[in-house]
């Protein structure tokens, strides 16, 4: 018998949207019987695979409502892999959280959105960092906010949110990604959160780390694959 992870962050946050949600969320394989806690179905768990580590920067998973429940949602394995370094709330464009702003306020300008340097951003004066600073006591880890939703979701969540206009935001340059593609994927530029979360270690020097969660990550498609491909009515 498999003994059952710890929840982190994203667990609690789930378990919170459950009690106050109005009506379930159904999504499709629904009928499926899932593990509670990689929300796989049961003969495709990876619980097992779920190895705590420590990262090198902080994170801030902000999510779309509609991503908190999604079995194929990848912002989670962040959590999954790096818990004491990671913390989830919901987006709100006019109510966050007050513990989510008390937390912004607390990390005093060490803290990024990961986000592309958009013409609207530009247009919006958004404050951008080209560089992110480097730890100079060796103890502050420095905090990227990941916006956790569909692209079309995330661009709204960062350009519509006036609390988050004075944060800088980071890009990962096309040269990075393209480095990336090569080395690890064959598709074309659309990454999942993880994936891009991933190649943002990556970016930062810490390739250790980003190839931790970017293992994780596939390990956790392919149980995705297992659970489409096995039962008619099983699906993701």
């Amino acid at each position: 018998m498999r003994t059952a992870p710890n929840k982190h962050c994203v667990d609690l946050l789930r378990e919170l949207c459950k009690t106050e949600s109005i009506r379930p969320f159904i999504a499709r394989g629904s009928r499926a019987i899932r593990c509670t806690h990689c929300l796989m179905t049961e003969f495709a768990c990876f619980c097992h695979l779920r190895e705590n580590h420590s990262s090198p920067v902080e994170f801030i998973l902000l999510f779309h409502r509609d991503e908190i429940h999604k079995p194929t949602n990848s912002g989670r394995l962040i959590a999954d892999l790096f818990p004491d370094d990671t913390q989830a709330y919901l987006w709100s464009r006019t109510e966050p959280q007050q513990a989510l702003l008390d937390h912004i306020t607390s990390k005093q300008g060490n803290c990024t959105i990961l986000f592309p340097n958009t013409e609207t951003a530009r247009e919006q004066h958004r404050p951008f960092r080209s560089v992110i600073p480097s730890n100079t006591n060796g103890e502050t880890k420095h905090t990227f906010i990941i916006l956790d939703g569909t692209w079309k979701q995330a661009s709204k969540m960062f350009h519509q949110s006036h609390w988050l206009k004075d944060i800088p935001h980071f890009e990962i340059n096309s040269e990075a990604q393209r480095s990336f593609l090569v080395r690890h994927s064959s598709h074309e530029m659309q990454f999942a959160t993880a994936e891009v979360t991933a190649m943002l270690l990556d970016t930062l020097g810490h390739k250790d780390h980003g190839q931790q969660l970017l293992n994780y990550y596939k390990a956790f498609n392919e149980h995705c694959l297992i659970s489409r491909q096995r039962g008619g009515s099983a699906q993701i």
